[in-house]
């Protein structure tokens, strides 16, 4: 009588076998884990992107529906530089877009506004509607937190310039309807610029 034996894989074949696996496992995944994560990157970039975008189309919105017929000025730019920041800026239009909120006619305010100990919301471009007063009657240092509308969370930065033929103006603006106006907004290193021409 004859035993046969069936002989199996020693251990040493066997973590030899799964060691081969792993490693093919390994170089097959690697690029795909790499492409998840740029696509990942991809997809947050263009997230801020677009959301500035539509920062700025809200800006846009509100200078489009400017009072033409209110006393200058139309529009009033505010730069002020704060230690650490570089320069705060403030945009404050004569607009009719308070009557979209069943309000009077006024003034529309954007800033960038930080965390402070006298700002308690999150850190971001925010709005104000500022019923029946014009541009030059806000000071916008004393605008409401409670009034305040945020537009865009982690906005850290909005410049605007004027248009003051032939050139582009960073300072401070009070006056009539100028040619343009060029409007900055960034969230971290994301910037999007626009500019909207105001004399057609």
């Amino acid at each position: 009588m004859s035993f046969k034996r069936n002989r199996g894989f020693t251990l040493i074949e066997i973590l030899l076998v799964v060691a081969i696996v792993g490693v093919i496992a390994t170089a097959a995944i690697a690029p795909l884990v790499y492409t998840v994560i740029r696509v990942v990157e991809a997809e947050e970039q263009y997230n801020d992107e677009e959301a500035l975008h539509r920062g700025l189309s809200l800006i846009v919105k509100d200078i489009s529906e400017i009072m033409r017929t209110a006393r200058d000025p139309l529009i009033r730019t505010t730069k002020k530089g704060i230690l650490g920041f570089g320069d705060d800026y403030c945009i404050i239009i004569a607009s009719t877009a308070p009557a979209r909120q069943n309000l009077s006619a006024g003034s529309v305010v954007y800033r960038i506004m930080r965390k402070n100990m006298f700002f308690s919301l999150p850190e971001g471009l925010y709005r104000w509607v500022v019923p029946l007063k014009l541009p030059l009657d806000i000071d916008p240092e004393e605008l409401k937190e409670d009034e305040a509308q945020l537009v865009l969370t982690g906005v850290t930065d909005m410049k605007a310039e004027i248009l003051i033929p032939p050139d582009w103006s960073e300072e401070a603006y009070n006056g009539a309807l100028p040619a343009g106006i060029r409007i900055t907004l960034a969230r971290g290193e994301k910037k999007v610029e626009r500019v909207e021409w105001l004399l057609k």
